[in-house]
């Protein structure tokens, strides 16, 4: 991976000329969440890609020899460019948080060693019966992946819960809003069964927003089917 290290998130980057105003505030947005993941004991490392990038998700998580990369891919991006339109400005730093603690989520499964597992004592029959091993294959691991995706929303939507309740609300509404219309039912980003959870108000309680995020992940399970 070719990317600039932001070392010290905000600190380091508000002085360092390399980056641009628009890769600075989309760091700085994001700093509370990298703070947080870092005093959580997570390896996570914040990257800016140097080079364009188009075509590439604006802010992703990477796993590399054993540490998590939150990625920002802005540079000669049009999907940058459309994400940011999206966002209204009076929640520019809500949502930004939101999708950062999206890919905290990510990296918390795969430091916790869960990627691509359930909860203990959920029966999983969900599996379509493919007889062509290679699109059973193919199936099975877009459904893999929109799990992950269900967990990670639901991580993102209860760190906004809690550190922003007066803007929940329409946070939850973005969300929403962005997963609307999938590529099609089912596919990787179809995490409605878990949005449509998320409610205000009606997040668990729990020390962390993995922990908030468990039994409500697990309810989207049972429902996805």
């Amino acid at each position: 991976m070719v990317a600039l290290a932001v070392f010290g998130v905000a600190g380091a980057a508000n002085a360092d000329t390399r980056f641009s105003e628009r890769e600075l505030r989309w760091v700085r947005a994001a700093s509370p969440v990298v703070t947080y993941a870092q005093r959580q004991g997570l390896p996570l490392d914040v990257m800016v890609q140097p080079q364009e990038t188009p075509g590439i998700a604006p802010v992703a998580m990477a796993h590399v020899d054993g540490r998590c990369k939150l990625v920002f891919s802005m540079r000669g991006n049009p999907l940058a460019d459309e994400t940011e339109t999206r966002i209204p400005p009076d929640l520019f730093v809500p949502i930004v948080e939101a999708v950062a603690a999206h890919e905290m989520g990510h990296c918390w499964r795969r430091v916790h060693g869960a990627w691509n597992t359930v909860p203990p004592g959920f029966s999983d029959d969900s599996s379509a019966n493919i007889g062509d091993p290679h699109v059973q294959a193919r199936w099975d691991a877009m459904r893999e992946t929109r799990r992950e995706e269900g967990f990670a929303d639901l991580v993102g939507l209860a760190w906004s819960h809690n550190r922003h309740p007066q803007t929940y609300e329409r946070v939850h509404a973005w969300f929403a809003h962005e997963r609307a219309a999938p590529v099609f039912e089912g596919s990787h980003h179809d995490t409605r069964a878990w949005i449509r959870l998320a409610k205000p108000g009606v997040f668990p309680p729990g020390r962390t927003p993995f922990e908030q995020a468990q039994p409500m992940w697990a309810e989207g399970l049972a429902s996805e089917r």
